[in-house]
């Protein structure tokens, strides 16, 4: 029983030689040399926004410093103050 499927979606490729090996046509020089500018392009913006990452992760440091020391005077002083206030709850009780 041999039987042919007369209703088979595999379409029908009459261009193609019988060596089976598909030809395309080389791009233009034109295409060529766009492909090298987003290519360029695209580098540089790369490059750009890892130098501005890097900077602005180096710029951050003085600030975050600076919070940091402004939080330790800030603590230094809530400390003073309750140990003022609880020598001084101490000395009236003596």
């Amino acid at each position: 029983m041999n039987q042919t499927a007369s209703h088979s979606q595999t379409p029908e490729f009459g261009h193609i030689p019988s060596t089976g090996i598909l030809y395309q046509q080389p791009p233009s020089s034109v295409q060529i040399a766009k492909t090298n500018k987003r290519a360029k392009a695209k580098a540089w913006m790369q490059d750009i926004l890892a130098i501005a990452v890097i900077l602005g992760t180096i710029g951050s440091v003085p600030f975050m410093v600076r919070s940091c020391s402004d939080d330790v005077d800030r603590q230094e002083q809530v400390a003073l103050k309750h140990q003022l206030q609880f020598q001084a709850s101490n000395g009236g009780a003596r």
